[in-house]
């Protein structure tokens, strides 16, 4: 038994097994089992006086799992339950709980959380290949939908900065239903795909792939639709305790990936001058 819990069933597996060692652990178990969306937005003493028992208990109960504690396995949590957690039941969960300054600091603490996984996604070989990709030559092609997309225009908008033959594409534009008439060898296509995972959006990146297109994918799980379609990908973690999912940590990734990338391009400082040169003949700001 232990972390990187990934399915429902792995959960229930789990809740199970630690059921079996005491009457106090069966109670924390079993509340678990059948209140799991509501617990997203728990914390510790939340969590604790539903139960009934100690603040003790529950850190011993998670620990006994295999966790740090209990915000180890929250964010473990939260991974299974995306999917799961519509609009409304977000809205329901938080009106109950986000009035409380407790509930907030549970959500600063996820936060937290996610952006400290940064530093090891970065010495990934995949992150390293994504970045190697963007400081290439071949045109790069932005890819999402709904909720997803709304982080996008901002990559966008700092990659044009840095290079040329850059854009991104959505449902909405017309070049949507023509990208696969593109010469797959001189383009990648950079998904970004978070919960809940918009079904153009995933149908697209399948199709695109069988075409024969290089697709690098941002995504928040390894079991995320977006894995089997991509040449490489990299999971960004997301805070789900919120009525929306939460994307501070996904754009501090954007912003080191794309500092990263700078830091491959040579021509960029002289590329650069010339943009501030343009701006400031154009008054750009005020």
């Amino acid at each position: 038994m232990g972390k990187n819990i990934e399915t429902f069933e792995q959960l229930t597996n789990m809740l199970k097994y630690i059921a079996d060692m005491s009457p106090t652990y069966k109670k924390i178990a079993i509340y678990i089992n059948d209140n799991y969306l509501q617990i997203v937005f728990m914390t510790t003493n939340e969590l604790a006086e539903q139960v009934g028992v100690s603040q003790g208990s529950i850190s011993r109960f998670f620990m006994a799992l295999g966790y740090r504690g209990y915000n180890d396995f929250l964010q473990n949590l939260q991974n299974i339950v995306s999917k799961e957690l519509t609009a409304p039941k977000r809205l329901q969960f938080s009106e109950k709980h986000g009035i409380k300054d407790k509930y907030m600091h549970s959500i600063f603490d996820n936060e937290l959380a996610n952006m400290e996984k940064l530093g090891g996604i970065m010495q990934t070989n995949t992150y390293h290949e994504i970045v190697n990709m963007i400081a290439s030559d071949k045109q790069i092609v932005l890819l999402s939908a709904r909720m997803s997309a709304t982080i996008v225009p901002y990559v966008s908008y700092i990659l044009n900065k840095m290079r040329d033959k850059v854009c991104y594409y959505t449902p909405a534009s017309p070049q949507w239903d023509t990208l696969e008439l593109m010469d797959t060898t001189a383009v990648n296509i950079m998904p970004v795909m978070f919960p809940r995972y918009p079904r153009i959006l995933v149908e697209k990146c399948q199709r695109l792939k069988s075409k024969g297109f290089d697709l690098y994918g941002i995504t928040d799980s390894e079991f995320s639709p977006l894995i089997e379609c991509s040449r490489a990908a990299v999971c960004v973690p997301l805070t789900v305790s919120s009525i929306f999912d939460i994307y501070s940590t996904p754009m501090i990734f954007f912003n080191i990936l794309l500092r990263d990338a700078a830091k491959k391009m040579p021509k960029l400082s002289r590329r650069m001058d010339q943009i501030e040169k343009t701006e400031l003949e154009n008054k750009v700001y005020y």
